[in-house]
């Protein structure tokens, strides 16, 4: 068999024949790139070159005629493990110590190849180092690669009685095994198979399984492994009561009141991590931890669910301040208390000022009940300059909400007073009571720097009451964004949104639409799209915008977006005349959420603006 060059030379250059030598080398390296798989057909050299280090290793592959080798992972597993590899990068190693190396390696590299199925190697030295070179050339032939040829699957406790489908159950465990009959043994490969079964039976129901006895009987000659792995379950776990820790100025319905486990509902590891991660979003707490005293169940086979908080502190005050593209610097001041009258309610308030928006707000959010509604109390007083209208809104109202992050709904009531000015003619007062119903849907690989999935939010609010509005009105509103990844490193992301106002013609402008911005229409300022009067741009009864971006990762947290925008707003369809904006800009995964800077021309306006956005909005 022709032996095949692989993995690596290093060579010292001591004179022009070494030197030679080596652009030769260099030569067939350039070859070896070109190919993934090496057969005998095939004859490749990757070469590199330790300028550093008097010594120098060569690897050879002999290959049988309908062979083939993944050179890349053979190249990286030895250059990971191997000593003798590891130590030309020392620069005190001597002649004595490279000797003894060269003498261990072919037992290394053998161990090593057995770790990828190649139980039945050959590894020879074929040059040993001489007086004239320090270079040791190895022959390796790997031989057919071992293949699993029967697996045992044995499963004892509680699973080994249970119903075919219930989940896990011994007959899902089984379909799911990672190392079928027929797939290359690998020892990377058992320990992941074992590691994933005995995973899925911790994480529900048997949350004290085991590995009782593991084996994997290898035959060299026959090239082929038998399997053999028995696992036992123990006995079933449910969850039983609930015990508080860590209470000290808040009532425990605090606590009980979001709590989704109901006594004797199996075991789940992820139901648990939903506690948690629920009661961590109150804001009520430093730390939250939830476990389960499965190593102790009651005489029923019930497991007391744990609950341990550390309170926060009752009232805290901060200041911030910061820029946005869309409505200027700003300076936010914010109180919250996070244990009104005592009664655990959550009172946040904050003043902010920017320089095309100032604002005052409160909220008062009531404990979640036991239904699982949450309620609020929201007051607000927005003030706007914005494309020569100015606009001073008063809003009160009430708010409940209900579901998790995934699937929200809403329903509200709001009474706004407006008063409007615009090119600085006089005050038009407005006055609106409005009732809403609104809802979001999630459905994203991860919530905060999401690469696949859609977020689809929707909102009516009517004025059906002509006595405490200007007119009667009904305002839709729906915005639908999806992440679609195009490949290990490029994403598509695209976005549409929707709004329309029916009914009266005496309609405050909080509630009509205007369009550009970061998250709108980029390459046009902030509301900067709309219904034209004079110098000034007003909302419309209708809006349509939307946006397709291509995204390139070049690493794991940077990358570049191209995109293209569109939309505006109008009194009516057919007034409807789209606006369009593109650009460029860079994206940064932070540990917060994505970030993003663009550079977007608008083709209206015919000029360039810089676009900051952080998050994803929903």
């Amino acid at each position: 068999m022709k032996p095949i060059v692989l993995i690596t030379h290093i060579q010292y250059l001591k004179h022009r024949w070494a030197l030679l030598r080596a652009g030769v080398r260099l030569l067939l390296c350039v070859f070896c790139l070109c190919s993934t798989s090496v057969s005998l057909a095939d004859t490749s050299t990757l070469l590199h070159i330790k300028k550093n280090s008097p010594y120098a290793t060569t690897f050879k592959i002999s290959l049988a005629p309908d062979q083939t080798i993944d050179t890349d992972a053979l190249q990286d597993l030895l250059k990971t493990h191997l000593t003798i590899h590891e130590a030309l990068e020392n620069t005190r190693l001597n002649q004595a110590e490279w000797l003894r190396l060269v003498q261990e390696a072919p037992k290394e590299i053998k161990e090593l190849l057995e770790t990828e199925g190649y139980f039945s190697a050959e590894v020879n030295i074929e040059s040993s180092p001489t007086q004239d070179t320090n270079e040791a050339v190895f022959v390796i032939t790997p031989n057919p690669r071992t293949q699993v040829q029967e697996v045992s699957l044995i499963f004892k406790g509680e699973i080994a009685h249970a119903p075919a489908d219930q989940s896990p159950s011994s007959t899902t465990l089984t379909q799911g095994w990672r190392l079928p009959k027929g797939t290359p043994f690998t020892q990377q490969g058992w320990s992941e198979a074992k590691r994933a079964l005995l995973t899925a039976m911790l994480g529900e129901r048997y949350p004290n399984a085991k590995i009782e006895s593991s084996q994997a009987i290898i035959d060299p000659e026959t090239h082929q492994a038998k399997l053999n792995l028995t696992v036992d379950s123990g006995i079933g776990i449910r969850l039983g009561d609930l015990v508080i820790e860590g209470l000290h100025h808040y009532p425990e319905s605090l606590v009980r009141n979001l709590n989704p486990i109901e006594s004797g509902m199996p075991y789940s590891q992820s139901t648990l991590l939903k506690l948690q991660n629920t009661l961590q979003e109150t804001g009520k707490f430093n730390r939250v931890t939830v476990s389960a005293t499965t190593q102790k169940p009651n005489q029923d086979g019930l497991a007391d669910v744990v609950v341990n908080v550390q309170e926060r502190e009752q009232q805290s005050v901060s200041i911030g301040v910061g820029a946005s593209t869309n409505t200027g610097a700003r300076v936010v001041l914010n109180y919250t208390d996070r244990n009104l009258f005592e009664r655990g309610l959550l009172w946040d308030t904050s003043l902010r000022l920017e320089q095309r928006l100032q604002a005052a707000t409160s909220s008062i959010k009531l404990m979640t009940d036991a239904s699982g509604y949450r309620d609020s109390i929201n007051n607000s007083l927005v003030r706007t300059n914005v494309e020569g209208q100015i606009t001073t809104a008063v809003n009160n109202g009430v708010k409940r909400s209900w579901g998790d992050r995934n699937f929200e709904q809403f329903i509200g009531a709001n009474l706004l007073y407006e008063f409007l000015s615009i090119d600085g003619e006089s005050t038009e007062f407005n006055k609106a009571a409005t009732f809403a119903y609104g809802l979001s849907l999630r459905r994203l690989d991860h919530d905060l720097i999401p690469t696949k999935g859609v977020i689809f939010s929707s909102q009516f609010q009517v004025a059906p009451i002509e006595r405490l509005s200007d007119g009667r009105f009904l305002q839709s509103q729906a915005k639908l964004q999806g992440f679609y990844p195009l490949g290990q490193n490029t994403q598509f992301l695209g976005r549409l949104e929707v709004g329309v106002v029916t009914g009266s013609d005496s309609v405050p402008a909080t509630y009509l639409f205007r369009a550009g911005g970061d998250q709108s229409v980029r390459g046009y300022a902030f509301q900067a799209l709309g219904v034209k009067d004079g110098d000034a741009i007003l909302g419309g009864r209708v809006l349509l915008t939307g946006s397709t971006e291509l995204v390139q990762w070049f690493t794991s947290s940077w990358g570049a977006a191209a995109f293209v925008d569109f939309g505006n707003a109008a009194n009516s369809w057919h007034d409807y005349r789209p606006a369009y904006g593109y650009g460029l800009g860079v994206r940064w995964k932070s540990p917060v959420g994505p970030v993003g800077a663009d550079i977007a021309y608008g083709e209206e306006t015919k000029d360039y603006r810089l676009h900051f956005n952080l998050g994803v909005s929903f």
